[in-house]
């Protein structure tokens, strides 16, 4: 019985060593993905930030053009037939409608261009 003894108190107390080592090695593997996860976050806004700042200059150096075509299609407008008017108008508007969602999504401060 005393050989049962030496036995199992060592063995127990192996078990207890890599339930501990477990618990570490899973703690420390959280700490590393909650930090890897808060870089993600940083980076995720750096970047969100950079893109909209592009997307304004974009904005900025076409909207000579877009208002350009807007007039364009006013004109078209126009021209055409009652019913073919109001499928137009209503194009443009949905247009218009993703354009600022678009802007929505990305941050842009850039004001939306009036719609026709």
């Amino acid at each position: 019985m005393n050989v049962n003894v030496n036995v199992a108190k060592p063995a127990k107390d192996a078990a207890l060593i890599a339930i501990g080592f477990g618990v570490l090695g899973w703690n420390k593997a959280q700490v590393r993905r909650n930090e890897l996860a808060a870089r993600l976050d940083d980076r995720t806004t750096e970047l969100r930030g950079q893109l909209a700042k592009v997307a304004d200059q974009v904005e900025e150096r076409i909207e000579p053009l877009v208002e350009a075509i807007d007039t364009r299609l006013d004109q078209l407008e126009e021209q055409l037939p009652a019913q073919a008017r109001e499928a137009f108008k209503t194009a443009r508007t949905v247009a218009k409608v993703a354009q600022q969602s678009l802007r929505s999504r990305l941050g842009s401060a850039a004001p939306a261009t009036a719609a026709a």
